[in-house]
């Protein structure tokens, strides 16, 4: 995926991490962001690129799990459902027409 085809921009992440004004972190908060949207595609079992307009239910969890490992850049163990798989649920989008 290409960042022109990604459904999130780096504007939002910044307005989820509550960021103003800066360019600073601007190539991590790329990788992140990428990295979330592809997690998102692999979990949900969907492709982004096969909806006509991205429900805002996916949109929500890569802006999530794009401040997630922005803000845990270490690899943490993770034993909980997070918000963010819950909206990518692959139970929900495997079978979607939509």
């Amino acid at each position: 995926m290409k960042y022109e085809d990604c459904p999130v921009k780096i504007e939002e992440l910044k307005c989820q991490l509550r960021m103003t004004g800066t360019a600073e972190f601007d190539e991590q908060l790329l990788l992140v962001l990428m990295a979330a949207a592809e997690w998102c595609e692999r979990y949900s079992g969907r492709s982004l690129q096969s909806f006509a307009e991205v429900p805002y239910q996916l949109r929500a969890a890569i802006l999530m799990y794009a401040a997630y490992l922005f803000e845990n850049p270490s690899d943490p163990v993770a034993e909980k459902v997070t918000a963010a798989q819950r909206l990518a649920d692959p139970l929900l989008w495997q079978n979607s027409g939509t």
